[in-house]
Order: structure tokens, then sequence, then C-alpha cells
């Protein structure tokens, strides 16, 4: 193990490692500075280039950017309340007020110094684990990998959500999107409509931008959100580090706590700082303060969200589960630059895993010390207006599905998934159980065939897979218990008491379509061998009884909300909807214009088009408009060499420049 520890570091600190980690560190810190953007969106655009890497550069690069998002992201959490990420959210309570009470700078001091610390424990917390995990994920058989997988997909389903019937269903939806494609144990062919293109897997990464990114985006743009100028910083960055000594106890706690809840398979930093919070104000004394400016409301989830990381690789090296969605992505890109998890991290692949490690500590520590000294030019991220923000993460994210592939069918399916996404979004269907078990749907279906094809229906009797169905039971069955109980007595942590907004509708609206696609699923699995159809039939049935109990749910809300029961609904204004359809026309352009005028021509002219129509100022637009168009042209044209489609309106014009 010694031995695999030190080829790891070394592996590390080539000095194009090291860049690359600087950039990843740099990039990451500036995408979680800024609000709206998360981590899912910085990993879906630098994933294209990473898989072009060796191993160690990958690890350098996606590793550094993936675990330092929660560090910067308190920027937006402290200056102006709002998160700059889900692993921020808790951190508004108590960071937001310290602001306007003029110490934002001793929060950023405490916020930063207890993410370096929480990052060390649980990078600590993984190292002395695999003692005990080692053996056991070498005595695991299939079947036990089968429920593990299976174990994973509820908790992130039921766990992360307060809908477990919806997020159960969106799961279920992933793994329906993972059988599409040629099955590689029959060579059927399972819903590719006779395409080409669709006899591959639908990459994980265009999935990602349009269910995560472009929501975000859209809602954005239907808000038209100017975010609020930067209060003082005020002074006492030194006395916030020195907060994270008075309160070490409350620190480590916390960061176990986010270790704990990033082993558990699918929970991620979207609930380890609202566990670390709750677990701060139910066991310190003096808890009148909290939620009014109290620094140990800011320690708690700080240190909490980094540790969760070291958690999060536990599960996601040694068994192949993602522990959160941004692991799911990470994974994927593991599996392209040839790094196996399981039993091969264990060994003939040990070193990966510790440089996973090293860059685990070694770029927090970076993203800390940035934070640190750069914390007011950081802190000029949150000024940024929605028409120069949105007009360069749109075009960021055709540029990035596009940049799959190469090929145009990338941008239609961009489309497609981010109506998907704005649909799902809009009516309260838990995105992150989609995206999971896209990356799982052909490990259940490995497993299962793997099972079946050895044990028969024996393995169904094997100890570890009783003992594994009985924790996904509990997962299943605690969170439901969980809220029933916490209506009579819970702490509320909400993080922005919204408008209720009717959305039951659209919720039996969505649901029916489901059923209508998963019965359609299994008419025409009815034409293939058992053999290739098994898997359509469970995702169809427990799909269409999932559908069922949702649509029932949604009936018995809308007939309490006609008789004046439970929670007031406010209804969409004549001006929302309004600006939801000019939104869409933007997008609906933008793709448009891609499509017959090229990327080039677009990305110059649709950032000046935006902030024209928004009030910006040209200047700044044109800085968008340049940057864009230089950042494709130095990537794709200068070192991808890339062949661009031929637009039909400017066809000639491309190939004049010979590109």
């Amino acid at each position: 193990m010694y031995e695999g520890v030190l080829e790891g570091l070394m592996g590390i600190l080539t000095w194009k490692s090291m860049m690359l980690m600087v950039i990843g560190v740099g990039i990451a810190s500036f995408f979680a500075a800024a609000p709206g953007i998360g981590g899912l969106l910085l990993l879906s655009l630098l994933m294209p280039y990473a898989i072009t890497l060796t191993p160690y550069e990958f690890i350098a690069l996606i590793i550094g950017a993936a675990t330092v998002g929660n560090t910067a992201n308190t920027f937006t959490s402290v200056l102006v309340g709002v998160p700059g990420g889900s692993g921020s959210q808790a951190t508004v309570l108590d960071g937001y007020p310290m602001a306007k009470k003029g110490e934002a700078n001793r929060a950023f001091g405490a916020a930063f110094l207890g993410s370096a610390v929480g990052a060390v424990i649980g990078a600590a917390t993984f190292i002395l684990t695999l003692p005990i995990f080692t053996p056991l994920v070498l005595s695991l058989g299939s079947p036990e990998f089968l429920m593990l997988v299976l174990w994973g997909l509820s908790a992130v389903s039921v766990l992360g959500g307060k809908e477990p019937i919806k997020g159960l269903t969106c799961a279920v939806i992933g793994m329906g999107i993972a059988l599409i494609g040629t099955d590689t144990r029959t060579g059927i062919e399972r819903f590719t409509f006779g395409t080409g293109y669709l006899e591959s897997p639908i990459s994980v990464v265009i999935i990602a931008m349009g269910i995560f990114a472009m929501p975000e985006m859209f809602e954005l743009m239907v808000k038209r959100t100017r975010i609020a100028e930067v209060q003082s910083l005020g002074k006492g960055l030194v006395e916030g580090m020195k907060d994270v000594f008075r309160h070490w106890w409350l620190v480590v706690r916390s960061s176990m706590v986010g270790v704990w809840v990033g082993i558990l398979p699918g929970l991620g930093s979207s609930v380890a700082d609202w566990f670390a919070y709750a677990h701060a104000v139910q066991t310190e004394k003096n808890r009148e303060n909290f939620g009014k400016g109290d620094v140990r409301g800011v320690l708690a989830p700080e240190s909490s969200n980094n540790a969760k990381e070291g958690g999060d690789l536990i599960p996601t090296l040694l068994f192949g589960i993602p522990g959160g969605s941004s692991m799911a992505i990470i994974l994927i890109g593991l599996y392209a630059v040839g790094i196996q998890t399981g039993e091969a991290m264990l060994t003939t692949q040990q070193p990966f895993m510790f440089a996973m490690i090293w860059t685990l500590v070694i770029a927090n520590f970076m993203a800390t010390g940035l934070a640190l000294i750069f914390a007011p030019q950081f802190s000029k991220a949150c000024t940024v207006a929605y028409y120069y923000l949105v007009p360069a993460i749109l075009m960021f994210c055709l540029v990035g599905a596009f940049s799959v592939n190469l090929d145009l069918p990338d941008i239609y399916t961009f489309v497609v998934f981010t109506i998907i996404g704005i649909v799902l979004k809009r009516y309260g269907w838990p995105r992150p159980p989609l995206l999971v078990a896209v990356v799982l749907g052909p490990q259940v279906q490995q497993y299962l065939w793997l099972s079946v094809d050895r044990y028969g229906l024996e393995w169904l009797g094997h100890r570890g897979v009783i003992l594994l169905l009985l924790l996904i039971i509990a997962t299943i069955a605690w969170p439901i218990y969980r809220q029933r109980k916490s209506r009579q007595k819970a702490m509320d942590m909400d993080l922005v008491h919204e408008v209720r907004r009717p959305m039951e509708k659209g919720s039996m609206t969505v649901a029916l379509g489901l059923a209508v696609i998963f019965g359609l699923m299994m008419w025409q699995g009815t034409h293939w061998p058992l053999r290739a159809s098994i898997a359509v039939y469970f995702v169809g049935i427990l799909g269409l009884m999932l559908v069922a109990m949702q649509v029932t749910r949604d009936a018995i809300t809308l007939a309490s909300i006609r008789r004046g029961e439970g929670e007031a609904v406010v209804p969409y204004t004549g001006e929302e909807r309004h600006r939801e359809l000019v939104a869409a026309l933007w997008v609906a352009g933008l793709v448009g214009s891609v499509l017959l005028v090229g990327f080039h021509l677009t990305f110059l002219v649709f950032p000046l088009l935006y902030a024209w129509a928004h009030g910006g100022n040209w200047r700044q637009a044109l800085w968008t408009a340049f940057g864009g168009t230089a950042l494709i042209v130095f990537v794709f044209d200068y070192m991808y060499n890339a062949i661009w489609p031929k637009p039909p309106l400017t066809g000639w014009l491309y190939t004049a420049l010979g590109m």
C-alpha cells in the first residue's frame, strides 16, 4: 500500500498534472463564486477535453475541479444570501446575517479553513477504512453488487428529495434511458428507431447539461434577477480562522457527518450541509443565536461539505456506485481513461486511487489559499448581471454538447434533454436520480444477467442479498417516516421560502405521459427475446406502479386545495408566462442560429443581441462575444482541428476559411 501511496503522489506532482490541477481549481473556484453555475455544469464542460488526457492528468484536472467547488461557492451564500451550489445552502442561514452585520470576512475565514480541515478529515477517513473495505469488496459477487447498485439508486431517489415517489420514478426513467442502444448480450437494438446514432448509449455529459444546467439558466432568464451589490466585507478574516480552532470539536463532528453522508450512495452534498447544521443546532449550547449570524452555523456546513468528498470516493471507487451526481459524471470519465473501479482499484490500479486522495487534499488547500487571497476579486462574480451570464453559459452548454462527438445529432439530443429538465424542474420532479440511474442502468443489467446466468434464482437467498434488500427497504422507508414525523415537530431547514406554486396538474400530466411511455416500452419488448426484454419489463412494470401512486397522490392534493385546505397556492402571473415564452424563443433562436449559420458567427452575435435587448452594456457584451468565440477557436480549431459541419446559410464561409 505504501508503494501505491508514493507512486500516486509522484504521478500527481509532474509539471503538467500540477498545472492542470491549478487550472481546474481556478476555474472551479470562479464557477462556484458565480451565481447560478454549479459543479455539474463545470464537469460537463471539462469532460470532453479531460478524457483525452492520461489517467494522472485526468485525476489532477477533474478531481481537482470537482472537489473544491464547495469552497468558493461560500461567496454568494455569505455576501448576497444566494447559494452558489447545493453544498452551501445551509451556510446562508448564518453566513448572510454575518455579512449584514459587517462580519463577512470572519465568515469567509471560518468557512475556508473549515473546508480545508474537512477535506483532510475526509481523505484520512478514506485511507483508514481501506483495511475494512478491501476484503469486503474482494469477497462480493455479482448478486451482492447488483443489490449495492439498487441500494445506491434507492438512496439517491428517496433521501435527496421531499417526494420519494417522484424520486423513484425519475430513477426508473433513467434506467429506461440506459436501455437505449444495442444490447451487448443479444445484439438486439433497443429503442433506436432505426437510427445509427442511438445504437450507442447517450452521453451522460449531454444529459447532465440538459437536465441540470439549462433549466437553471432558463429560470434565470425568466426571473431576470440581478444579484444585489456586494456589501462591505468588513474585517476579521484571521478571527474567522481562529474560530475553527475555538470550535474544533464541532468541526471534527461536522466533518464526520459529511463523511458518513458521502459514504451512503446517492446522498451527496445536497444534504450533507443540512445534516451538519442540524447536528450543530441540536448538540451545541447557547443555540439561540443560530440563524442570526452565529459563526458555528457557518463552520458546521462548510466543514461537512468538503469532508463529504472523501466519503463520496468510497462507494464510487470501491463499489463503482457514484456517491452523487458529480461522481456519476466522474465515474464515466474514469472508465474513459482506463481507470476501473472495484477490485482493480484495490490491486493493479491502486496508485490511481491514492492519486485521487492526494489531489483531494492538495486541491482543497489550493482553493483555500485562492479564496483567502482573492476574496475581493472572487466576490465580484456575485454582481454579474443575468444578461451577461446567460449568453455565456448557453453558448458553453451548446459547444459542450457538440464537442462530445463533434456531431450535430448531439445538439438535437441536448435540446430534448433541456426540455425534459425544464419540465421536471417546473413540476417538482427531482433530477439527480435520473442522471445517476442512467449511469447505473448498465450495471443493473449486467449484474442481473450474471446473477441469473451463474446462480439461476438461488442468488435471491444469499445472505448478503437478503441483508442488502433489508437495507434498501430501510433506505426507502426511513425518510418517509422521518417526513411524516417532521410535520409534527421539526426544525425549519428550508433555504428559500418561495411561494407555493400550482404544480399538481402539470405533475399529473407528466405522470400520465410517462405511463404511456412505459406501456409502449413493454409492448415493444414483446418483439424481442426474453433475454433482451427482461430489463424492459422490469423498468416498465416498476414505472407504471410508481406513476399510479404519484397520480393518486396528486389527485388527493388537488382535492384538498379545492376544499381550501393545505398551503395557499400562488398562480403564475401573465407576466411570468410571457417571460417564459420569451426565454424559450431566445433559446430556440440560439439553437437555430447555430444550425443555420454555425457556432462562430452565433457566438459573436448572440451575446450582443441579448445584452442589447435587456439593457446591457455593449462593451461588456463584446467581451463575452469575443471571449466565447476565441475559446472555441482555440480549443476546437487550434487544439482539436475539429471539422465543423457546413451550415446551410454560411457553409461557403467555412469552406473558404478551411474550417
